[in-house]
C-alpha cells in the first residue's frame, strides 16, 4: 500500500526529494523508476506465493526500495537488522524467503536470496531514464491480506509478532499523517516565521520495528524528505536541513545532549518528536536550553500506534503526555479490571483498533489483548482535563520489605550523574533468597559514588544498597525501556560467581 503512495508522489511531485544524506539525493520520481525496476526483476517471488519475505540491507534506501518493491507485488514484508538475527526471532518471524543485500547479513541458505551488486547493477542500468510508462503496476490485493509483519518486545520479557493487513497499514499511515498535519499548522499557526516548507524526517528508529516503519512511511507517503543517518553523523544530518523534524526516544536524546559542545547554540530549525517513553522535567529542561525550543511529547506503542500527545509548553507536568488523539480511548483501570476514579494511579489500557492482537500464539499474549482493550504494562492516571499522567512501568515497580520504590526513578537519579551515560537497574536474588538491587552502569570515567548513594537515599530512605556493574551497553526496547530480564540474564552469572562469593 506505501508503494501507492510513492507513486502517486512520483507522478504528481517527481523532482521532490523522497530520500536525503550528507552524500546524495533521490527524488521520488528516481525511487519510483528503482521500484518498478526491482519489482520486475523480482516478480518471480509472486509464483512462490510465499506467506512473508524479510528484507536485510545494510544499505537504508536500497531497504526502502526493496520493501517497497514486496509491496507493488503484492507481498507481505518485514525487515531485519544487519548482522546476527537469533533463531528465536526468526522462528518467531518466520519469512519464507529472507532478500539479503551487503556484507555482515545472514549467511546463504535455504529461502535465502543474495542480492550482490552486479545484480543491483544489472537491473538498474539506465533507470535514470525511466519515466512514469516505465513504472510497474501496482498488483491487486486483498484488503484483508497480511501487508506488514515486525518483532516487538516492548510489554514483557517475551518477543511478539505484529502484522496488519494491507486495510490497516493504510488507515495507519493516515492517522501517522494526520497527526503530522495537525502539528505542523499548529506550529506555524503560533509562528507564521517558523515553518516554511514540511519538514524533512530524521528518525532514529528504524524499519525494524513497526512505529519506525510507520513513521518514515508516513512522511514517504507525505510527499516529504526521509533522512537517513548514523550515530556517526546524526549532528551533521540535522544541521543540513532548513526543517527537521527529530524524533528520538529519551535515552537517544540523552546521548544528543550528552553529545552537544558547550558553546552550541539553540538549534530553531528542528522539531523535536521525543516517543517511546515518559520524558523527565530535568532532561527537558536541558533540551530547551541547550538542543532546541520545539518538542513534543509523544506516547504510544508498536501495538496501538500514537496514542497521546502534547507540546512542551502546554505540559503542566513531567508525567503529563497529553490528550488521547481522536480514534484513540485510553482508561485506568484497577486489578481486577475496574476503572479508577479521576487522578488515582492504576494501569493503563489502549483502544485504537490498530492491532487486534499478537499473531505468535504465546500464552502471555492474552494478557496484553483482552476484550478489545491492550494493555501495554504502563502506570497512570487520567487528569481531571483528560490527560494521559505516566506514572512508570509496572515491572518497574518492586516491594522490598513492605517498601516499595520504581526503579526507574531510580535510573533518573543515576542519570544526573553527567559522567553516567546509561543506567539500567535490576533485583537479583542471592543464595540465601533475599532480593538485591543492581544498577548497570555504562560510564568511561569516575564518579562520586557515595554522593549518588546520597540522592537516592533522599528519595528512598529505606531502599537496600545499590551494587554497580560497569557495561558496555544496556539493553533497550525499540521503545527505549530497559529490558530488565535480558539484563538480568546478562549479569547472573556474573554477579553469582564473581560479586558472591
Amino acid at each position: 500500500m506505501l508503494d501507492r503512495f510513492v507513486a502517486y508522489n512520483a507522478r504528481h511531485n517527481g523532482a521532490d526529494i523522497a530520500f536525503g544524506s550528507m552524500a546524495r539525493q533521490q527524488s521520488y520520481a528516481q525511487l519510483e523508476a528503482i521500484v518498478s525496476r526491482l519489482a520486475r526483476a523480482l516478480e518471480g517471488l509472486r509464483d512462490l506465493a510465499p506467506r512473508r519475505v524479510a528484507v536485510q540491507c545494510a544499505d537504508t534506501w536500497r531497504h526502502w526500495a526493496l520493501t517497497l518493491a514486496l509491496g507493488r507485488l503484492g507481498l507481505a514484508s518485514a525487515s531485519l537488522l544487519n548482522g546476527d538475527v537469533s533463531e528465536e526471532d526468526l522462528t518467531l518471524l518466520h519469512p519464507e524467503i529472507i532478500i539479503i543485500h551487503g556484507t555482515g547479513g545472514l549467511p546463504a541458505g535455504e529461502g535465502r536470496l543474495i542480492l550482490d551488486e552486479a545484480w543491483f547493477e544489472r537491473v538498474l542500468e539506465g533507470v535514470e531514464e525511466d519515466d512514469a510508462s516505465n513504472y510497474y503496476p501496482p498488483v491487486p490485493v486483498e484488503p484483508s491480506a497480511p501487508c506488514r509483519a515486525a518483532l516487538v518486545s516492548g510489554t514483557d520479557r517475551n518477543t511478539h509478532l505484529l502484522e496488519l493487513s494491507f486495510t490497516e497499514l493504510e488507515a495507519e499511515l493516515h492517522r501517522f499523517i494526520y497527526h503530522d498535519m495537525v502539528e505542523f499548522f499548529l506550529r506555524k499557526g503560533r509562528d507564521t516565521q517558523l515553518v516554511g516548507n514540511k519538514p524533512h524526517l530524521l528518525c532514529s528508529i528504524g524499519p525494524q520495528s513497526l512505529s519506525g516503519f510507520l513513521m518514515a512511511g508516513a512522511a514517504l507517503a507525505a510527499g516529504t524528505t526521509v533522512h537517513s543517518s548514523d550515530a556517526q553523523n546524526i549532528a551533521t544530518e540535522m544541521m543540513q536541513a532548513s526543517e527537521i523534524l527529530l524524533v528520538l526516544t529519551p535515552a537517544h536524546l540523552g546521548y544528543v545532549l550528552k553529545a552537544l559542545p558547550p558553546t552550541t547554540q539553540l538549534m530553531s530549525h528542528i522539531h523535536l518528536r521525543v516517543v517511546g517513553a515518559g520524558l523527565s522535567q530535568q532532561l527537558l529542561e536541558q533540551t530547551r536550553e541547550r538542543f532546541t525550543p520545539h518538542v513534543q511529547i509523544v506516547y504510544g506503542t508498536d501495538e496501538t500506534g500514537i496514542v497521546t500527545a502534547i507540546s512542551a509548553e502546554k505540559r503542566q507536568n513531567e508525567e503529563s503526555v497529553g490528550m488521547p488523539l481522536p480514534w484513540v480511548e485510553v482508561e485506568v483501570v484497577d486489578a481486577k479490571g475496574q476503572r479508577c476514579p479521576i487522578g488515582e494511579v492504576g494501569h493503563i489500557r489502549i483502544r485504537s483498533g490498530s492491532v487486534r492482537g499478537y499473531r505468535d500464539g504465546r500464552p502471555t499474549s492474552g494478557a496484553r489483548f483482552h476484550e478489545g482493550w491492550f494493555y501495554p504494562g504502563d502506570r497512570g492516571a487520567i487528569s481531571t482535563t483528560g490527560e494521559v499522567h505516566l506514572h512508570g512501568r509496572a515491572d518497574a515497580l518492586i516491594n522490598v520489605g513492605g517498601a516499595k520504590f520504581d526503579l526507574g526513578v531510580v535510573e533518573e537519579i543515576l542519570l544526573t550523574e553527567p559522567r553516567i551515560k546509561e543506567a539500567g537497574v535490576f533485583m537479583l536474588e542471592d543464595r540465601q533468597g533475599v532480593e538485591r538491587c543492581y544498577a548497570a552502569i555504562v560510564s568511561t570515567e569516575t564518579f562520586d559514588e557515595q554522593a549518588l548513594s546520597v540522592k537516592l537515599r533522599q528519595r528512598y530512605a529505606a531502599l537496600p544498597p545499590v551494587t554497580m556493574i560497569w557495561v558496555p551497553e544496556i539493553p533497550r526496547t525499540t521503545e527505549g525501556h530497559v529490558e530488565r530480564e535480558r539484563l538480568r540474564a546478562m549479569l547472573k552469572d556474573y554477579i553469582q560467581h564473581k560479586l558472591e562469593r
